[in-house]
């Protein structure tokens, strides 16, 4: 196996098998689903879409460091599981990562109403502002997909497992080792965490790096976003 995609999971019945469908089966690519503790139907979902499903700890952190310690490839990609790739995501990703210089790689974002459901124009308008930090404002997020050699997630010591804040942690420690390199591709992502309290998540995205990077802890951080799936 070549690249390993590692999906934390959670009660993601309505979104995993639209998102195991755009990964695609692929030689030289497994997915590994990290669920931990679902009480719908994810794991026989993922499953049936020929992923494997490995259990443990509830957290981020823990369900992706799992994944990533169950798999055999030599290439990661850590992605949400209400997150679609694009087209072409396997050539951009093999390119990045073969280059040396290259620590981290992720993608541009692209943020859809939840559900399918159908917004006006101007709504979705809005939702694109939130996709403005994927161009490279700050540091990125998981939800834009974080791809690394194996030998880098090693090297900054996986994720940390933290309430929130986990992927922020990881893409600071990769910057350290060399290039962050953002891909021309859109992944696809759902607003479920903006639909209610967009102001909310606005200024979550916003503040919660630079207070992170002051101290204010991932507990605390945490309490203040709430828990949206």
């Amino acid at each position: 196996m070549e690249i390993a995609v590692v999906i934390p999971t959670l009660n993601e019945e309505r979104t995993i098998r639209t998102c195991l469908e755009a990964v695609g089966k692929r030689p030289g690519v497994e997915i590994v689903v990290s669920d931990g503790g679902s009480i719908d139907r994810t794991c026989e979902l993922a499953s049936a879409a020929g992923a494997r499903v490995v259990d443990g700890a509830r957290g981020r952190g823990p369900q992706l460091n799992l994944g990533a310690q169950s798999a055999v490839a030599g290439q990661l990609l850590f992605l949400h599981a209400d997150c679609r790739l694009p087209d072409g995501w396997l050539p951009a990703l093999r390119t990045a990562l073969v280059d040396e210089v290259t620590a981290l790689a992720c993608f541009r974002l692209h943020t859809e109403p939840s559900g399918g459901r159908r917004r006006s124009l101007l709504y979705r308008r809005w939702l694109r502002v939130f996709d403005l930090r994927s161009f490279g404002l700050g540091l990125p997020y998981g939800d834009q997909g974080f791809g690394l050699r194996r030998e880098v997630f090693d090297r900054v010591g996986g994720f940390q497992e933290i309430p929130l804040m986990e992927d922020v942690a990881l893409a600071r420690s990769c910057r350290r080792l060399g290039k962050i390199r953002r891909l021309p591709l859109e992944v696809r992502t759902t607003a479920r965490r903006a639909e209610g309290h967009a102001v909310r998540t606005g200024m979550a995205l916003a503040t919660f790096p630079t207070l992170f990077r002051l101290g204010v802890s991932p507990s605390t951080l945490s309490r203040w976003y709430g828990e949206v799936r």
